[in-house]
C-alpha cells in the first residue's frame, strides 16, 4: 500500500515509508556482511564457487555505475546512443595519463574522470539536438570508432605495444589513523585484493546511484522524461530541450567515464582489445534484463550479468547430466550469451519491467500473504 505525499519535499525522499527504511537497513546489513563471509575461508559442498563470487561482485559494483549511466540516457530520456564504450575508453585513458604517467592521486583521477567525461559528453550530445532514433545511433556509432582509434594511438604512443598496467592506488598517509586502515609492512596501505576494493567500490556505486536517483526525481529529471515522450510538447510547456538533452548526455558520459577509470584500476591492465563494440550491447543487456527506466534495474541487471555466468559454469561442471554434455563444455561462453539472449526475449515479452518487476511482484505477494490468491 502506497503512502500519500502531502508536499514536494516529502515526494523527493527516497525512503518515505517504514517498509522502505527496513528494506534499506536489511540491504546495508547484507552489504556489510558479504565481504567477511566471502573471505572467511568457508568451503561449501559440491565445490560451489564461493571465492569466485568476490571478484564477480566487485565487477558488478563497477558495472552498476555504467549501467545506471546508460539507463539515464536510454531509459529516462530515450536518447539512442551507442557511444557508451567510448567513455569507458576515455576514463581509462585519463586514469593512465594522470595516474600512471604523472602520479596523480587516485581520488583526483576519479573526480577528473567525472568532469572530463561530462564535458566531452556535452560535445558528443550535440548531434542529439538535430538527430533522433536511428540517425542519432549512427552518429554515436561513429563516436565509438573515433575513440577506439584514439585509444589505440594512446596505448602505442605512451605504452608501446604492451597493455596499460595500473598500479594499486594507495591511501594517503594522513588517513592511516582511521581504525579500519592498517598499513602494510612497508608503511603503505594499498587498495589491492578483493576485500579492500570492495570497501572502495561499494560506497562509490551507492553514491552514484543515489545521486542519479535524486537527479531524476528533481525538476531536471522530470524534464528528461518529458523530452523522452515528445520534444515539441516538452518545449511547449517551457522546457529547454537543448539544455535538457545536453545535461542528460553530460551526466551519462560523466559516470560512464568514471566506470572506465574505476574498472581499469580494479582490473589492473587494459589492452587494445579491452573495449569492443559488443561492450555496449552487454550494458544494454544489463538494463533490459534488470529493468529499463529504473536505477534499481541497473543494479539488478549488473549483478545478474556478472553473477549468473559463475552459477552457469558451476552447473556445467558439477550438476550430473549437464556436466556430461560435451557441447556445453566446449562452448561455455557462447552458451552464456545464448542464455542471456533467451532471457532478453522472455523479459521483453513476459515481463517488460525486468527483474525489478519480478522483485516488486514478489514483495507485493509477500506483503499480502496469506490473503493473496
Amino acid at each position: 500500500m502506497k503512502t500519500a505525499t502531502t508536499d514536494y519535499r516529502q515526494d523527493l525522499r527516497l525512503l518515505r515509508t517504514r517498509g522502505q527504511r527496513l528494506n534499506a537497513l536489511a540491504v546495508v546489513i547484507v552489504a556489510i556482511a558479504v565481504p567477511f563471509a566471502l573471505s572467511s575461508g568457508f568451503d561449501p559442498p559440491l565445490d560451489f564457487p564461493w571465492t569466485a563470487w568476490f571478484p564477480a561482485i566487485n565487477l558488478a559494483l563497477i558495472a552498476t555505475i555504467g549501467a545506471a549511466a546508460l539507463n539515464l540516457l536510454l531509459g529516462y530520456t530515450h536518447q539512442v546512443s551507442v557511444a557508451h564504450a567510448a567513455f569507458l575508453m576515455l576514463g581509462t585513458m585519463l586514469g593512465a595519463w594522470m595516474g600512471q604517467l604523472h602520479g596523480v592521486n587516485f581520488v583526483v583521477v576519479m573526480i577528473a574522470s567525472l568532469i572530463v567525461g561530462g564535458l566531452v559528453g556535452v560535445i558528443v550530445g550535440l548531434p542529439a539536438l538535430r538527430f533522433k532514433g536511428l540517425y542519432l545511433l549512427i552518429a554515436t556509432f561513429g563516436v565509438h570508432f573515433f575513440f577506439l582509434l584514439a585509444y589505440k594511438k594512446f596505448i602505442v604512443g605512451y605504452f608501446g605495444f604492451n597493455a596499460i598496467i595500473f598500479t594499486a592506488p594507495e591511501v594517503p598517509a594522513w588517513l592511516h589513523w582511521l581504525p579500519f586502515i592498517t598499513p602494510d609492512d612497508n608503511g603503505v596501505f594499498a587498495i589491492a585484493g578483493n576485500f579492500r576494493w570492495y570497501w572502495v567500490l561499494l560506497p562509490m556505486a551507492t553514491l552514484s546511484i543515489l545521486f542519479l536517483s535524486n537527479v531524476v526525481r528533481s525538476r531536471e529529471g522530470r524534464a528528461f522524461m518529458a523530452i523522452a515522450e515528445k520534444d515539441v510538447s516538452a518545449s511547449l510547456i517551457g522546457i529547454n530541450v537543448t539544455r535538457t538533452k545536453l545535461t542528460a548526455f553530460a551526466l551519462s558520459s560523466a559516470f560512464a567515464s568514471l566506470t572506465g577509470a574505476l574498472g581499469a584500476y580494479y582490473i589492473g591492465a587494459r589492452g587494445e582489445d579491452s573495449f569492443p563494440f559488443e561492450l555496449v550491447l552487454f550494458y544494454a543487456i544489463m538494463i533490459i534484463v534488470g529493468g529499463i527506466s529504473s536505477f534499481q534495474g541497473a543494479v539488478f541487471g549488473a549483478f545478474f550479468y556478472y553473477l549468473a555466468p559463475v552459477l552457469f559454469d558451476w552447473i556445467r561442471a558439477e550438476v550430473p547430466g549437464i556436466r556430461s554434455v560435451q557441447f556445453l563444455q566446449d562452448y561455455a561462453n557462447e552458451t552464456n550469451l545464448a542464455i542471456f539472449g533467451v532471457l532478453i526475449v522472455v523479459v521483453l515479452v513476459a515481463r517488460p519491467t525486468g527483474l525489478v518487476g519480478v522483485w516488486k511482484s514478489l514483495k507485493g505477494y509477500v506483503s499480502s500473504w496469506p490473503y493473496s490468491s
